[in-house]
């Protein structure tokens, strides 16, 4: 579903389209011919190998990504970001379970549609932080990343 679910910009794919790379075995090209971006991606299940098979990024319409460690309110948590293929496609009963998993481990949860998110997360677990905090913590975090990648000459704006 990465091959679908993400922009990418070397191969002058948008969003929610299927990647030109895509063949029935995954993708096309490995190795060196495969953009750096796609060799290097890995979702949370591939890389959660106790994951349930029905929790398979394109069985629950979900692609999760871990997204490192945000600081709000004082309090550092795991951020998890939750592409989703559908409008609340978290919803359905395996996506529920694998969302309330993810909440339960301490992941603040970016569920993104389009250019709309939610944010998801354990609130007797964190209850001094709210949904803006984790947003503006997150959008921070990444503008740094951002900001790191153009000094090194990885990408330009």
């Amino acid at each position: 579903m990465c091959c679908k679910v993400f922009p990418l910009p070397v191969l002058n794919k948008a969003a929610d389209q299927w990647c030109r790379l895509i063949c029935t075995a995954g993708c096309a090209v490995h190795g060196d011919g495969q953009p750096e971006v796609c060799r290097e991606y890995s979702c949370y299940w591939l890389d959660h190998e106790e994951t349930p098979e029905e929790c398979r990024p394109d069985r629950i319409g979900l692609v999760a990504t871990e997204s490192g460690m945000i600081t709000a309110a004082g309090q550092t948590m795991p951020v998890c970001v939750l592409n989703q293929m559908k409008p609340n496609a978290f919803q359905a009963v395996a996506a529920a379970r694998f969302v309330a998993d993810l909440s339960a481990q301490g992941f603040a949860l970016l569920v993104i549609y389009g250019l709309d998110m939610q944010v998801l997360f354990d609130r007797e677990r964190w209850p001094t932080i709210s949904p803006e905090q984790i947003e503006a913590a997150y959008r921070e975090e990444r503008r740094r990343d951002t900001e790191e990648l153009e000094r090194l000459g990885v990408i330009d704006r």
